[in-house]
């Protein structure tokens, strides 16, 4: 199937014009068009792939970039403690940091759904409730 450059519609890859609009240029959407050919079931799963699913994806790989920084920090810590010293300030810092990622990776990794709720929700149009409609009035 090829789709109309100008209006949209599927036509068959024989069509020569697009029945609709009459114009010639037509873009192709077979895999084999585009330089790839994917397997039927990563084609299923990316058709049932909502953006919502995305996002929440998003936010666990954000998740991941925090665990990263975490073990960058432990590693970074184990560094620079030599058996028998005292943490200064610094080591202090780093601590702290380690436990901020770790627990911001936790967070990610468990409230990702929500997070996402929240930043959608100005987005989204809410729904009127009945006192703000004229059916309650008559």
């Amino acid at each position: 199937m090829k789709k109309c450059a100008n209006c949209g519609l599927e036509s068959p890859d024989e069509t020569m014009s697009c029945s609709a609009c009459s114009t010639d240029a037509f873009v192709s959407s077979s895999p084999e068009a585009l330089g790839h050919i994917i397997s039927p079931a990563e084609q299923r799963f990316w058709e049932r792939m909502t953006f919502r699913q995305f996002a929440v994806i998003l936010i666990r790989v954000q998740a991941l970039w925090f665990i990263i920084n975490a073990v960058l920090e432990f590693a970074d810590l184990l560094e620079r403690l030599a058996p028998g010293t005292q943490f200064s300030r610094y080591e202090y810092l780093i601590l702290f940091r380690l436990g901020f990622n770790g627990a911001l990776a936790v967070f990610f990794l468990r409230h990702a759904d929500r997070i996402v709720s929240w930043l959608v929700k100005d987005i989204v149009p809410k729904k009127p409730t009945g006192l703000d409609t004229d059916e309650t009035a008559g």
